[in-house]
């Protein structure tokens, strides 16, 4: 008779307790088998998301290639910026008239894929019928290229236009349908020289900088390639793989501290009477200081600091967007009211943001504006790294050897092949450097007698007889060579020598769309 027959199992307890844990150790192993076979499996699926993949960490670059997209590529491409509706925002004049087409074409030419609208307030009829005719020949399709007209949200008695923002959108989104996912507010004087995209962190690794000791507390995150995509303060919460619900990204500006210590004794001059609860309501998350009976949320100024610190680019989930607007708008003429100052519109945008509870991913990567900031929230850094691999003597001249009136840098061209987009004529070289999505001018630009203001610049300046601007290359390499070590030279020189040509090559673009029948 078998020694594990069932009457002989009852009558000896301890061998039915073999019998039991030898059974419970045999399904144990086939479980953890079986477990470990699923998840080989899913480590090498082809159809598995790349979410699944991505980890952050300051460590060397992993072996194993990081998936970057949802769809399997070595390198980042342009593809999903089909998804992000660009916005900006403008009065009617001829002075942002101007800076809508520049946005467009240098959209355009970046590789960005998505559709570009400019939200024109307080337009008369007759300037709605030119402006509508003028964006029909610049985009026949009307699909990447779009106007929509709304009333004038400046405030009445102290002629504050910027209002217009928050009031231009808010009735854009309520009054259109959106079929992208996203959307990207830029200020109107910007030029893009990278597509946006919605990826943050997918398929990228976090590198301290260490080449250069006066921006320690740094992070590049670079992906497989060895192409660095954004830089951000060290400092920061973790960045998200993506912008989606709930978590959008946005321009890295020093802001947010300044609001949060409102009616508090080390608060600004301009803050320090400053009524939150008039603006945002008495039970808001966006008021500084703890509800009575703990009756909802509040903002701490680390919280300020690492998400509402943010200014344009904003990228956000369209959802996010339909439920920020209405309280931004609202906030607006509130903030004014205490805050009658240029940025007013910016301290309220923050203050909605915290409102919605949306948090913000910072980086310092979606602009350079301001040659003579050394702060780490602006990518000064990547510029002042021109030339790094060239003669010590010619080193300051990178930022503008090789740009003509019509054709930007030689290291520029170089850098936009190695992202892998871009609508650029000629074989440049590739060149492993990083550059900033978008030029925001809104500073005054002075080189080797050339000047870039956009106060300066001509209204009518696209037209079908208009002439270039003027850039004389021998003159801009000259004078860099009486400079060795000057970072703001350097980069008023870069602004000079990018701002033209794009400028020059958005005329060009505009001649052969519009002039050309």
């Amino acid at each position: 008779m078998p020694s594990t027959s069932p009457h002989l199992a009852r009558g000896r307890p301890h061998l039915r307790r073999a019998v039991s844990i030898l059974t419970i150790l045999v399904v144990t192993a086939w479980i953890r088998s079986l477990s470990f076979l699923i998840q080989l499996q899913k480590e090498f699926d082809p159809r598995r998301g790349a979410a699944d993949h991505e980890h952050t960490s300051a460590a060397p670059i992993p072996n194993k290639p990081p998936i970057t997209q949802d769809i399997q590529s070595e390198r980042r491409d342009a593809s999903s910026s089909k998804d992000v509706h660009i916005v900006f925002s403008t009065d009617c004049s001829g002075y942002q008239h101007w800076q809508s087409i520049a946005l467009y074409y240098s959209a355009k030419r970046s590789g960005h894929l998505g559709p570009v609208t400019r939200i024109a307030s307080g337009c008369e009829t007759w300037a709605q019928d030119e402006i509508t005719e003028e964006w029909r020949k610049i985009d026949p399709t009307r699909t990447r290229f779009r106007v929509h007209f709304t009333p004038s949200f400046a405030l009445v008695g102290s002629n504050y236009k910027y209002s217009n923002k928050p009031g231009g959108l808010h009735h854009w989104i309520t009054r259109t349908d959106i079929q992208e996912r996203f959307i990207a507010l830029l200020d109107p004087d910007m030029m893009l020289l990278r597509p946006i995209t919605p990826e943050l962190r997918v398929g990228l690794t976090a590198v301290p900088v260490s080449h250069d000791r006066s921006s320690r507390n740094l992070m590049e995150y670079v992906d497989r390639q060895g192409t660095v995509q954004f830089l951000r303060r060290g400092n920061l919460p973790e960045l998200p793989l993506r912008v989606e619900e709930g978590m959008a990204a946005g321009q890295h500006f020093g802001i947010g501290t300044l609001w949060v210590s409102s009616g508090m004794k080390d608060a600004r001059k301009d803050f320090r009477n400053f009524n939150l609860t008039a603006v945002c309501g008495k039970d808001s998350p966006c008021l500084n200081t703890p509800r009575r009976n703990n009756h909802g949320g509040y903002t701490t100024r680390e919280q300020a600091e690492n998400y509402y610190s943010v200014g344009p680019i904003y990228i956000c989930a369209a959802s996010n967007w339909r439920k920020l607007l209405p309280r931004w708008h609202e906030f607006t003429p509130s903030v004014h009211a205490q805050y009658p100052k240029l940025l007013a519109e910016m301290y309220a945008f923050t203050m909605a943001a915290a409102d919605r509870e949306l948090k913000f991913a910072l980086a310092s990567s979606w602009m350079v504006s301001d040659a003579q900031t050394m702060s780490p929230t602006e990518s000064w850094l990547w510029i002042d790294e021109y030339g790094k691999k060239s003669e010590s003597a010619r080193n300051i001249r990178t930022v503008c050897d090789g740009a003509t009136s019509n054709s930007l840098p030689t290291e520029t061209l170089g850098r936009i092949r190695n992202y892998g987009y871009g609508n650029y004529n000629g074989d440049t070289p590739v060149y492993n450097g990083p550059l900033p999505v978008t030029l925001h001018y809104c500073q005054r630009y002075l080189f080797a007698n050339h000047t870039f203001a956009k106060h300066k610049m001509r209204h009518d300046f696209f037209r079908c007889d208009g002439d270039p601007l003027m850039f004389d290359t021998e003159a801009v390499l000259k004078a860099l060579n009486s400079y060795s070590n000057d970072k703001v030279q350097k980069r008023t020189a870069f602004m000079i020598c990018h701002l033209i040509p794009l400028m020059n090559m958005a005329l060009g673009d505009y001649k052969r769309d519009v002039c050309i029948q």
